[in-house]
């Protein structure tokens, strides 16, 4: 049985799409933080892109999606 997870177990992340995989708090981004800053990151000097991240399992996915477990 799938069960669908409640969006108040969702918290709004921000993650770089590119080879170092950073992950930056809403509040960080909010900060300043808006840009990967990795210097042996594909994407680095490039916006990180708005995701949800699960707080029971840690699974990060676009917020179109739908998150089950």
């Amino acid at each position: 049985m799938l069960v669908v997870i409640n969006s108040l177990m969702n918290k709004v992340v921000y993650v770089c799409p590119g080879t170092c995989k950073a992950e930056v708090s809403e509040e960080q981004y909010k900060a300043g933080l808006t840009k990967c800053g990795a210097e042996v990151c594909t994407l680095k000097g490039h916006e990180f892109e708005k995701r949800l991240k699960c707080q029971e399992c840690g699974v990060v996915f676009k917020e179109e999606e739908i998150h089950t477990h």
